[in-house]
C-alpha cells in the first residue's frame, strides 16, 4: 500500500496574485495533515495519533509544598547562582536605563545589550560570554514556554570581537605557580605565627596544587571528602564544573615522599589535627573560615542568612544542618585572597636575589614584582598542570584531573603553551647543553 504524500493542486505562483498553497492530504486515507506540526511522525501501518486534549487543571496541579520548595531552593551551587544574579542586575539595570523591556527581552535589545559591552573597553571577551550567557539563561528560567531571544546574530558578534582582541590583547591568566613557587608560599605558611592560619593555608596550597582543582572546589570541600590514609588522601571533587548530574570526582592524592615540605597528606593530616583541637564539627567546611584568634567562625551576616521559601530570614534554630555546612564555606573569593596574600608574601622572600638567580632556582610567579602581584588562585591549578605535563604524564589524563573539558578552548590554548614550552628546539638544546656541562664537570672531578 502506497504511503506516499501528494500536494493536490499545489503551483508556485510569482506575483502579488499568490494566494496561500492548500492543505497537504494523504490521498489514500483523506487524511488532513495540516494541524500536525514538523515534529509529527506517521508510521505506515500504525494508527493515527489520538488528538490531544488538554485536561483540566486544577489547584493541586500547581501547588508544591514548602519542604520541596527549599529542596528547589537548595537544587543551584550558591556561588555559581550568586555570579548569574549579579550579572542579570546589570542586564536589567541596562534596560531601565533605556526604557528597555528586560523579560521576556527582544532580540534586538540583546544585540544592542552584547554590543554596547563590547564598545564599553570595560568588559574582555571571556566576560562578555559569560554575562551573555547569564542573561540568556535567565531567559529561558523566566519566560513563559522557556523561550529565548535568537543568539546566533551576538553569537558571531562575541567571535569577532575575540578575534580583535587576539590581536592587540590578551586575556588575563594567573602566572602557573611552579614548584619552586610553591615552597616559598608553604615556608611563608610555615614562617606564620598564626597557628590556625598557617596549617589551613599550607594544606589549601598543597591539595590545591596537587589536584588542579578550582578555587571554588577547595571551599566546598567536606572532612569526609578528603578520607586520610597512610600513604595518601582519597578525595571526592563536588561541584566540578563539567559535571551538570551533580555526580562528585574520586581521585587519590599520594603522600610525596621525595618532597615532604610539598606533601599534601603531611600538611592535611597537621592541619586536621588542629581542627580536632578547636573543635571544629565533622560537617563544617574542610578550610574553614577562622577568626583572628584562630577560632571556627560562619559567615551568617543578614546577606547570607537562610530564608524561608516566602522570603522572611531564619533564626538561627531554624536553620538546617546543611545550611550551617554551606554557611561555614569560605568564599571563593576569600580562597583567592588567601593564595594571593601568599604569593606576595613569598615574593619578599626571594625579591633580594638577582633576577638569573630566581631564574635559575625555577621561579614562575615570582620572578617579578608584577608577575606575583598578579598571581590568582588559578595559579595554583595551572602550575600543578605545568608539573604534570613536564613530567611526561598525557594531556587527556591532566584533563580528567582537572575537569577540564575535552573540547575546551582553555584547555587548548593553555597546553598550547606548554607544548610550545617543551618541544621548542632552542629549550631542547639548552637542556642538551646544561646536560653537556654537567657531564663535562662530572669528568674533571
Amino acid at each position: 500500500m502506497s504511503t506516499e504524500l501528494d500536494v493536490l493542486d499545489g503551483e508556485l505562483i510569482d506575483g502579488d496574485d499568490s494566494g496561500p498553497l492548500p492543505a497537504v492530504v494523504a490521498e489514500e486515507h483523506g487524511i488532513d495533515v495540516s494541524g500536525f506540526d514538523r515534529d509529527t511522525v506517521l508510521v505506515a501501518g500504525q494508527p493515527l495519533p489520538v488528538k490531544f486534549v488538554a485536561p483540566a487543571y486544577t489547584a493541586p496541579d500547581f501547588v508544591i509544598s514548602e519542604e520541596i520548595a527549599q529542596l528547589l531552593a537548595e537544587s543551584t551551587v550558591p556561588n555559581t547562582d550568586s555570579n548569574h544574579r549579579a550579572r542579570v542586575r546589570v542586564f536589567q539595570r541596562w534596560c531601565a536605563e533605556r526604557g528597555r523591556v528586560a523579560l521576556p527581552c527582544t532580540t534586538a535589545t540583546l544585540i544592542e545589550y552584547t554590543g554596547w559591552m563590547i564598545l564599553s573597553g570595560a568588559y574582555a571577551p571571556n566576560s562578555v560570554s559569560d554575562y551573555h550567557s547569564s542573561v540568556v539563561t535567565w531567559q529561558e528560567r523566566k519566560t513563559p514556554g522557556h523561550t529565548r531571544p535568537g543568539t546566533i546574530q551576538t553569537s558571531k558578534m562575541i567571535a569577532a570581537f575575540r578575534a580583535r582582541w587576539s590581536t592587540k590583547k590578551t586575556e588575563k591568566q594567573s602566572p602557573a605557580i611552579l614548584e619552586a613557587d610553591l615552597e616559598e608560599m608553604l615556608a611563608v605558611c610555615d614562617e606564620d605565627p598564626r597557628r590556625g592560619a598557617r596549617l589551613r593555608d599550607a594544606a589549601l596550597l598543597t591539595m590545591g596544587w596537587h589536584l588542579l582543582s578550582r578555587r571554588i572546589e577547595l571551599a566546598h570541600l567536606l572532612p569526609l571528602h578528603a578520607g586520610l590514609e597512610r600513604d595518601g588522601i582519597a578525595i571526592r571533587l563536588i561541584d566540578r564544573k563539567t559535571r551538570h548530574d551533580g555526580s562528585a570526582f574520586e581521585t587519590w592524592l599520594p603522600a610525596r615522599d621525595d618532597a615532604p615540605h610539598l606533601c599534601p597528606v603531611r600538611r592535611l593530616r597537621a592541619w586536621l589535627e588542629y581542627r580536632r583541637i578547636v573543635h571544629v564539627p565533622q560537617d563544617r567546611a574542610l578550610f574553614a573560615a577562622l577568626d583572628k584568634a584562630g577560632r571556627p567562625q560562619v559567615r551568617l551576616t543578614p546577606q547570607t542568612r537562610p530564608k524561608h521559601p516566602g522570603g522572611r530570614p531564619k533564626d538561627d534554630h531554624e536553620i538546617t544542618d546543611e545550611e550551617w555546612t554551606t554557611l561555614s564555606y569560605l568564599s571563593g573569593e576569600a580562597v583567592n585572597t588567601i593564595i594571593k596574600a601568599r604569593a606576595t608574601s613569598a615574593y619578599l622572600r626571594v625579591a633580594g636575589l638577582p633576577e638569573e638567580q630566581r631564574i635559575a632556582l625555577g621561579y614562575n610567579a615570582l620572578l617579578d614584582a608584577a608577575t606575583a602581584k598578579a598571581v590568582t588562585a588559578h595559579g595554583v591549578r595551572a602550575g600543578g598542570a605545568s608539573a604534570l605535563r613536564e613530567a611526561g604524564v598525557s594531556e587527556d589524563q591532566i584533563a580528567e584531573m582537572g575537569d577540564w573539558r575535552k573540547d575546551s578552548a582553555a584547555m587548548r590554548r593553555y597546553f598550547r603553551r606548554i607544548r610550545a614550552r617543551l618541544q621548542n628546539p632552542w629549550a631542547s638544546a639548552r637542556v642538551e647543553r646544561l646536560e653537556q656541562r654537567e657531564r663535562i664537570a662530572g669528568s674533571g672531578r
